[in-house]
């Protein structure tokens, strides 16, 4: 089988867990190299695995920004995804959620919107891809509870 997407270790990889749909939902980052977690969401009350996994990419682009303009020496080439969903929104700026907005659901829908604001008004240049997990095994973030 021919892999894609040429191999790197040294990428960031996201993923989300939702308890349910919609239920208790958190994401996270995990450096593909060290295989060591590099942030975690907090946990939101009442949240989709979708739109976890849309802020785990936002907000992975966000820590690589912080760390460039720190100007550390820890560069990454890409952030990997196993969510097509996920992809596809950040290709299209755009989202469509069913996820009433509640008191339970105010800060992270809130979270959404600003991060969709910020990805239709600013550049990012680092590359989204999709993690092949078919040929490389499921994702380094995966929270393991399937």
């Amino acid at each position: 089988m021919k892999v894609k997407i040429p191999i790197t270790t040294n990428a960031l990889c996201v993923d989300a867990s939702c308890t349910g749909n919609p239920w208790i939902m958190e994401y996270r980052a995990v450096d593909l190299k060290a295989r060591k977690e590099v942030f975690r969401s907090p946990i939101y009350k009442r949240g989709t695995n979708n739109l976890g996994e849309f802020l785990a990419i936002y907000d992975a682009i966000r820590y690589i920004e912080k760390l460039e303009k720190k100007k550390s020496k820890k560069r990454y080439e890409c952030i990997f995804s196993d969510s097509e969903t996920a992809l596809a929104r950040m290709r299209s700026k755009k989202i469509k959620t069913t996820l009433e907005y509640t008191k339970e659901t105010k800060e992270l829908l809130t979270k959404v919107q600003d991060a969709l604001t910020r990805i239709k008004t600013h550049d990012f240049t680092i590359p989204i891809r999709k993690r092949e997990t078919e040929i490389r095994g499921e994702i380094p973030a995966d929270f393991d509870r399937k």
